[in-house]
């Protein structure tokens, strides 16, 4: 009897064992994952400042700076500092937090923000105030294009387009080996491209795993154009990358802020 419950007490030993090791598991699995979504949500907007709706001089009275997925607002060292900071309208294509803070502050407030839809883009229009000056604080990212790609034969023997399969996604080229000959041994971008700039990740040559070679947009208002050779010991393809002009891009005259 005493045999039997040392062996029982055993087996739930190891049942508990496995279940805490199991829920730590799924924790860093959620832990990861989350991080993963973070940064492909994250952009560096543009700002574009224009003078609120109180006096005359609020440009002057105001400091705004942006980084990935924030807007800093910092009143300048005089006056009555910051008094108020809202949203105006209703945005959708971006969750906004902001931060509590003293009224008439002078230390910076950063307004953080995700994109819950990157391939919209983000638009929306902050509201900056003290006691006699305002701006309003127009935000906004480029929307991440989704390229479409032309596959022509490279320059090593004919066949080069059947060894390769090509596919594409927001902002992403990827490029996978037919599982069969030598595998991917070279991925490079032909030329000096201007209007892209582009993150071919580190792989194993002769790999049959896919490679996903990822870009971003210096400027959203020129179109997108750059070829990718990728290339295995005996076939080659190129591949040319497109995105045509973004149209909701910032504009010299188009700071007014809009109701979203």
């Amino acid at each position: 009897m005493r045999n039997f419950n040392n062996i029982s007490a055993t087996k739930g030993n190891n049942r508990g064992l496995f279940f805490q090791l199991s829920f730590f598991a799924l924790i860093a699995i959620m832990s990861l994952f989350s991080g993963q979504i973070s940064a492909q949500q994250t952009c560096t907007p543009s700002t574009t400042v224009t003078e609120g709706d109180l006096a005359p001089g609020g440009i002057v009275s105001f400091g705004v700076s942006s980084g990935p997925g924030s807007v800093t607002i910092d009143h300048i060292n005089a006056g009555t500092g910051l008094q108020e900071l809202t949203v105006v309208g209703m945005p959708t294509t971006a969750v906004m937090n902001i931060p509590a803070f003293a009224p008439g502050t002078f230390n910076p407030v950063v307004v953080n923000f995700t994109t819950p839809n990157p391939g919209l883009g983000v638009d929306f229009t902050l509201r900056a105030a003290s006691s006699f000056y305002s701006i309003f604080i127009r935000v906004r990212c480029a929307e991440t294009c989704t390229p479409f790609t032309t596959v022509t034969e490279g320059d090593l023997f004919p066949g080069g387009i059947v060894s390769f399969g090509v596919s594409s996604g927001p902002g992403s080229v990827t490029i996978d080996h037919i599982n069969a000959g030598t595998g991917l041994q070279e991925l490079t971008v032909v030329g000096v491209p201007t209007t892209a700039v582009m993150n071919i990740p580190a792989f194993a040559p002769d790999t049959f795993d896919p490679v996903v070679v990822t870009f971003t947009t210096p400027n959203p208002a020129l179109p997108v154009d750059f070829t990718l050779r990728a290339a295995s010991k005996f076939y080659a393809i190129f591949i040319r990358v497109r995105c045509n002009v973004i149209t909701n891009q910032p504009k010299p005259d188009d700071g007014e802020p809009q109701e979203q």
